[in-house]
């Protein structure tokens, strides 16, 4: 989404007497925003502005970084009703403090443990936090029902995009990575989980529908790391281009975000949402021994050949990681292939050359 059709999206669901919420992380407790009747708008992407020059911050920052910076500091959104400013990355946490339109913004603080019981009643604390301020600021009280009722319509989307992605368990796959990745945003673009789900669903109709071009015997790789929605075409299409096919986005658009569910039966509704939170396989947890139990399992699933390990500019979250990823791949046998990079197209031969080596590997 580029920022003048966000901006539209914005001026659309105030005309029909909808507020709206930005967040750029799949830590953001969604269900609560549906609950509370906001459009809720995930960015991955604003296209078009590949490597902003954004005088306030570093320019060796990550690339994610300058361009929330970027957008939040544009005309296109100083009419959002609410802007997360979540806590999971230090950059971005940093970076939120530099807005001025301060007003907008609600800071949500992320804890960083899996393995801890009481993380559970942190991330509660959080969302009790949360919906306290839903009250004083817009004058919203949020029923357990309402969360109940938003809660299911997130896991109907979260399983919509799970069964988007299962085309690709197909041998061969159903469809090329760059075509999923994109059917996958639309749906992040659209204002409510009930569209979101419907839009993910028609696509997975759409994409299901056409003949597979992928080659039999192309390798099938799995990209883990950072979020890849701004370097598709720079990551994913030039392995596409040498010949092998992406099956699995084990990334922050794919099916790390998706895979969680909320136990809409639970007694205690907001414990249930703590609960899918803390089930987030994101490097920012210590220990994060979740995303190599969930490499695993996708290994088998979607009959992978190889992982490409993705790290963007300064994110050290990852970046640190990726040594406990390549003996994760030994451990179990899988080609590795590590890849940092940025936004710009600087350096994209070098990749080439690295990426075609290691699909022929394959």
């Amino acid at each position: 989404m580029d920022k003048q059709s966000l901006k539209q999206l914005i001026d659309s669901c105030h005309a029909r007497g909808q507020q709206v919420a930005l967040s750029f992380c799949s830590h953001v407790p969604t269900e609560i925003l549906e609950a509370a009747g906001f459009a809720h708008v995930r960015i991955l992407h604003v296209d078009g502005m590949e490597e902003p020059e954004v005088p306030e911050l570093p320019k060796n920052l990550c690339p994610i970084v300058r361009q929330c910076c970027d957008l939040c500091l544009d005309e296109a959104v100083k009419d959002a009703d609410l802007i997360f400013a979540e806590s999971s990355c230090d950059g971005k946490k940093k970076m939120y403090e530099l807005l001025p339109r301060q007003e907008q913004l609600y800071y949500y603080q992320v804890p960083q443990g899996e393995d801890r019981a009481y993380v559970n009643r942190l991330i509660r604390s959080e969302i009790l936090y949360l919906l306290k301020m839903m009250e004083k600021r817009f004058g919203i009280t949020v029923t357990e029902e309402a969360l109940r009722t938003a809660a299911s319509q997130v896991n109907a989307y979260r399983e919509a995009a799970m069964e988007l992605m299962a085309i690709q368990k197909q041998q061969p796959p159903a469809v090329w990575g760059t075509e999923l990745l994109e059917a996958l945003t639309s749906g992040e673009n659209q204002p409510t989980a009930v569209q979101k789900r419907d839009v993910l669903g028609r696509a997975r109709e759409k994409l299901l529908s056409k003949t597979s071009s992928i080659p039999k015997h192309a390798p099938r790789i799995l990209i883990t790391g950072c979020p890849v929605s701004g370097i598709c075409q720079k990551v994913v299409g030039t392995i596409e281009d040498n010949g092998g096919v992406m099956v699995a986005f084990e990334t922050c658009e794919g099916i790390k975000a998706h895979r969680r569910h909320v136990d809409t039966s639970a007694e205690d509704i907001i414990g249930a949402i703590a609960d899918c939170y803390q089930q987030t396989a994101c490097a920012i947890m210590s220990p994060n021994l979740l995303r190599f139990q969930l490499l695993e399992e996708l290994i088998g699933e979607y009959h992978v050949d190889g992982i490409v390990d993705v790290t963007l500019q300064a994110c050290h979250p990852y970046t640190v990681e990726r040594d406990k990823m390549r003996r994760f791949c030994a451990k179990v046998g899988i080609p590795y292939l590590p890849v940092e990079t940025d936004y710009a197209q600087a350096g994209s031969g070098q990749l080439e050359t690295r990426m075609a080596a290691f699909v022929e590997m394959l």
